[in-house]
């Protein structure tokens, strides 16, 4: 019967049995020592029984550590789940510093501890700026998901600007399906700035909703003062703030654009998080508490059945037995 490990590594923990066979022979050798000291008549108690009982029992647990498993079991899998999509703005904008340490950073970061909370749904990702470009299509594959948007940067799209309309319809062309039209959750994050001329925002998110694809718009950014748009000179390290001309360049959050986007269809929502902290993975939970989720095609796990607790058993009974069987010599 064959038997598999799940965590093998912890079998180089066996050195520990002939470490503690050699310790035992040292501490024997230094008592028969001691013994020999006091002169006839001392009293020596043999523990050769009670060490190989040791021995054996520091062996099961490292055995047990190792997570031993056999007897292979079949489970079928029937998950569901939704296909979300996040719209990430990674326009200069995104650079201000009045959420910590910038607006991009926050946005990813909230994408990131949202993304934990899914289990069972896809996750696309698309970047945005003056164009867009999809960085993960639809997947369950969360590790190369975060990897993708770990990278995402001003410097991920080659167009500067912000075309929030082209975005969204790119979106909706070359990652939503049609076919799942109720299923799919599209969240743009963005800080509002349009500054190109492109589609019309409404008009793009109309098509969402044609297309049953729930819109959900996340505002970021100081929407009064709003902030200076940092850069940093990437051979010296050396700080500035972007110009037009001789003047600083300020950026606010445009909500009035995102309020009119979510206005413009029947499920659309808008969060207005301006420059404050915000737990996009309570969000969205709460949004999709008692949505509509499909299910995916059944899969079959082959998994072996763990047995380790027959070796912690089997380590404590040799310990209470090794115990018994101290004798006197």
């Amino acid at each position: 019967m064959p038997i598999y490990f799940y965590n093998p590594n912890a079998l180089l923990w066996l050195w520990l049995v002939p470490a503690a066979a050699g310790l035992f022979l040292y501490a024997a050798v230094r008592r028969k020592q001691a013994i020999r000291a006091f002169g006839a008549g001392a009293l020596f108690i043999s523990r050769k029984r009670e060490a190989a009982g040791s021995y054996l029992a520091i062996a099961l647990v490292v055995l047990a550590l190792a997570q031993p498993a056999w007897d292979l079991q079949e489970q079928k899998l029937q998950e569901t789940g939704r296909d979300v999509v996040f719209l990430l703005d990674v326009s200069r904008s995104m650079l201000a510093e009045d959420m910590h340490p910038n607006r991009l950073e926050n946005a990813k970061t909230a994408i990131l501890d949202c993304v934990e909370t899914l289990s069972g749904d896809r996750v696309g990702l698309v970047l945005f700026a003056g164009s867009a470009e999809i960085r993960c299509p639809l997947t369950v594959d969360y590790d190369y998901f975060r990897m993708a948007l770990r990278q995402a940067s001003p410097n991920s799209i080659a167009a500067g600007g912000t075309m929030i309309g082209h975005a969204v319809e790119r979106t909706l062309e070359k990652l939503l399906d049609p076919a799942n039209a109720g299923m799919q959750d599209l969240i743009l994050i963005t800080d509002g700035e349009d500054m190109v001329d492109g589609p019309d925002e409404v008009e793009a998110v109309k098509k969402l909703a044609d297309a049953g694809v729930r819109f959900i718009a996340i505002g970021i950014g100081d929407r009064a003062r709003g902030s200076r748009i940092a850069l940093e000179d990437e051979e010296s390290g050396a700080r500035s703030f972007m110009k037009h001309g001789n003047t600083e360049v300020w950026t606010k959050l445009h909500a009035e654009t995102l309020r009119r986007m979510t206005a413009a269809v029947p499920d659309g929502i808008y969060f207005d998080v301006a420059n404050g902290p915000f737990d996009l993975a309570r969000i969205y939970r709460q949004i999709m508490e008692n949505a509509e989720r499909a299910s995916t095609d059944s899969q079959v796990m082959e998994r072996y059945e763990e047995k380790f607790h027959l070796f912690l058993g089997g380590a404590v009974i040799v310990l209470l037995a090794a115990n018994r069987w101290r004798r006197r010599t």
